[in-house]
């Protein structure tokens, strides 16, 4: 592959859908606010959310950066990684961020952030993750269809 193109072909890059989807959700809480879980509670739950995080987001990054190809989907992969938390989901990093997304917005009790949630996951596979995995195929072949017949896109 040509150097300039030998990357993912993303719609948009997936910190503008989290970033802009929580901010959408914090002003439509302001101005349209929805019920919502005692702040003790959402407390709790919003750093339980985080957390979980830890088990997947981070060991992905760190996996990528073992065999040194970039996290960052408008640099080329060099390597597939199929170990560690990406044994269990084959985009383990944006599992942690929509879990890091979700988290924030309950412990900030944006009622609007959950709803988000789902638009979240739909907007990150239609816009990002597909074009990843068609890159991927396109460079890995048979090692990347393999791969993707035995792990779930998400979860």
């Amino acid at each position: 592959m040509e150097h300039k193109t030998d990357h993912a072909q993303v719609v948009v890059n997936p910190f503008v859908i989290y970033l802009g989807l929580a901010i959408a959700a914090v002003v439509l809480q302001q101005f349209v606010p929805l019920p919502f879980v005692a702040q003790a509670s959402a407390r709790v739950l919003g750093v339980l959310l985080i957390a979980v995080n830890f088990g997947f987001g981070l060991p992905a990054i760190r996996g990528m950066l073992k065999v040194k190809t970039s996290p960052n989907p408008h640099r080329p992969s060099t390597a597939l990684v199929m170990s560690g938390s990406y044994r269990l989901t084959r985009n383990p990093m944006y599992v942690g961020l929509t879990l890091i997304f979700a988290g924030v917005l309950t412990f900030f009790q944006s009622a609007w952030g959950l709803l988000f949630v789902p638009l979240v996951v739909w907007l990150i596979t239609i816009w990002v993750i597909i074009p990843e995995e068609k890159y991927l195929e396109n460079k890995f072949g048979d090692d990347y269809l393999h791969y993707k017949s035995k792990v779930r896109r998400w979860i």
